[in-house]
């Protein structure tokens, strides 16, 4: 064989491989499905349109050289953006956000900040799971500044008691700095009294325990006095105490009876013998007894014992001595 002929067969051959390769890398790379991770704030529609936008994208690996940081400069609450492969087709994209733990009324709109006080964005509606922060006092706000003329003890309270929020499933919907500059916190209809900021971790801690079990109530969670020895932890059941009270109110009228006619009944009546009123008299302090008991239980219900787990709280009605 002349080496003219082997060398156009060397040829062929390089040529062919050439043909498969690019075959196998722009059709075996294709992405066909795209998986966004991380999202709450932007949809996954709108981080695809971002970051997804350039021909490149339409092949797995050559979309590693998207420059993510370029692409979402513009998104306010997107911190990074990492591309990733899974398997031959598959193109995954990691958003990282940035975490908003709460807003206040400024000037017609409202200020989100994040975890180290800085003004994120200004929003005309609120934003979905991010609580309202009432008496912060803040005098100044500007987008990607730290707060300013806001008290330090309250900001420190606040970024401190957000952070450890992120980690929970259930959202406050605002929290508030009573008159006493503690923090107060409302779910629904549940008031969570924090007190100062000493043991916020255990309080906290108590507080994720503690909240699944109030699920459809309404009162006060005293955490105020919560320390790691605590036991019992004190829930003030309004609800249970207004139901009450319109019961005995209830009662109150339907058992009233005109002074006259009693007074008529008992001058109209012979007296019954000595033995009778004894007997009757004995029956109605066993029924102030009985009274004064079930008032004293309704009362203890509402005291709440702490037993501490492994990594989370666990909570039970208790009823004492």
């Amino acid at each position: 064989m002349s080496k003219k002929k082997l060398y156009r067969i060397l040829i062929e051959g390089i040529v062919c491989a050439v043909l498969i390769f690019i075959l196998v890398f722009f059709v075996g790379f294709r992405v066909t499905k795209v998986e966004v991770k991380g999202n709450e704030f932007y949809s996954d529609k709108e981080i695809k349109r971002m970051v997804l936008d350039a021909p490149i994208a339409k092949n797995t690996i050559l979309a590693m050289m998207i420059k993510t940081g370029e692409k979402t400069k513009d998104a306010q609450l997107i911190e990074k953006v990492t591309l990733k492969r899974k398997g031959m087709n598959t193109l995954v994209v990691q958003v990282k956000e940035k975490k908003l733990i709460g807003y206040f009324d400024y000037e017609g709109k409202y200020a989100n900040f994040d975890r180290q006080g800085i003004v994120q964005i200004f929003t005309e509606a609120p934003i979905e799971n991010v609580p309202y922060i009432e008496g912060l006092g803040v005098k100044e706000a500007k987008q990607g500044e730290k707060l300013q003329g806001i008290n330090t003890k309250k900001l420190n309270s606040i970024l401190s008691v957000g952070k450890m929020l992120e980690k929970t499933e259930q959202k406050p919907d605002r929290l508030v700095f009573n008159d006493m500059k503690q923090l107060v916190l409302y779910y629904g209809d549940i008031e969570v009294r924090l007190g100062n900021d000493e043991n916020m971790d255990e309080k906290m801690n108590r507080l994720s325990g503690i909240l699944p079990q109030l699920e459809g109530m309404a009162g006060i969670l005293h955490l105020e006095n919560i320390t790691e020895d605590t036991q019992a932890v004190v829930f003030d059941d309004t609800q249970k105490s207004d139901e009450d009270t319109s019961e005995e109110e209830q009662e109150g009228d339907t058992g009233e009876e005109p002074e006259e006619d009693t007074k008529k009944d008992d001058e109209e009546e012979p007296k019954e013998d000595t033995k009778e009123n004894a007997d009757e008299n004995a029956e109605e302090d066993e029924k102030t007894v009985t009274e004064k008991d079930s008032k004293k239980e309704n009362k203890e219900e509402n005291q709440l014992e702490y037993t501490d787990g492994a990594d989370a709280a666990d909570t039970r009605s208790k009823k004492e001595e």
